[in-house]
C-alpha cells in the first residue's frame, strides 16, 4: 500500500505508481481481475495493470521481471494506492535458509490536464489503461519512509534425504491402511451375501 500526499492540490490530476518487480516477486493478473470484478479495485478509484511475466507457478530463478502500474485520480491532496504483491517459490539450496528480497522503490508519476513544467516527462512504458488517462505523465521526486525488505524462507537441500524418506514411508503406510480397510469392507460384504 502506498500513500501519496501532495503539497498543493491541483485540479484534474492523476497520480500513478510504477513498480518494476524483481523475479522473486509478482502481481497475480487473475487476482487483480477478480478484485476489479468484485469492486474492490474500482475503475474510478484506482486502476492496476501489469506487463511482463504472468506465470505464477514459475520459481524465482526462472521468472522474468514484471512491471506494475497503479493509477488513480487525485481527488484531494492525497490518495492511497494498493496492489497485492506475492513472493515466488525459491529453489532449495545448501547455504541459505532465508533470502532477503528488497521491494524496489516505485516511480511516482503525476499527470494533469493542465501542463506542469517543473518536472520532466516520463519515458516509462506504462500499461493500458493508465497510459491513456493523460497524454503526458511526469516523474515526481519523493521521499520513502522506509525500505521494504522481505525475508523469504528457502528449502534446505541438506534435509532432502530425510524429507524424502519420511514422505515415502508415510505414503506406503497410508496405502497399506487403505488396502486393509478396503479388504475388510469387501470381506464383510462378501460374507453377508453368502
Amino acid at each position: 500500500m502506498y500513500q501519496v500526499h501532495v503539497d498543493q492540490f491541483i485540479e484534474e490530476c492523476y497520480v500513478a505508481i510504477y513498480l518494476q518487480l524483481p523475479s522473486a516477486l509478482y502481481a497475480n493478473v487473475n487476482e487483480l481481475t477478480n478484485l476489479r470484478r468484485l469492486g474492490i479495485i474500482s475503475q474510478f478509484q484506482s486502476t492496476v495493470c501489469v506487463n511482463g511475466e504472468s506465470d505464477i507457478e514459475l520459481f524465482a530463478e526462472e521468472a522474468q521481471i514484471q512491471t506494475v502500474t497503479i493509477c488513480s485520480s487525485l481527488i484531494r491532496a492525497g490518495c492511497t494506492l494498493k496492489v497485492p504483491i506475492h513472493q515466488r517459490y525459491q529453489h532449495a539450496n545448501d547455504s541459505n535458509k532465508y533470502m532477503n528480497i528488497t521491494l524496489p522503490n516505485p516511480t511516482l508519476l503525476l499527470g494533469c490536464k493542465e501542463r506542469i513544467k517543473d518536472y520532466r516527462v516520463s519515458k516509462l512504458d506504462l500499461c493500458s489503461p493508465c497510459v491513456e488517462i493523460v497524454s503526458k505523465w511526469r516523474e515526481i521526486p519523493y521521499i520513502m519512509d522506509k525500505e521494504d525488505i522481505w525475508t523469504i524462507p528457502v528449502g534446505e537441500t541438506t534435509m532432502l534425504p530425510v524429507v524424502t524418506f519420511i514422505t515415502f514411508s508415510l505414503t506406503i503406510l497410508c496405502t497399506l491402511c487403505l488396502i486393509q480397510t478396503i479388504w475388510k469392507s469387501m470381506s464383510k460384504q462378501h460374507f453377508k451375501t453368502q
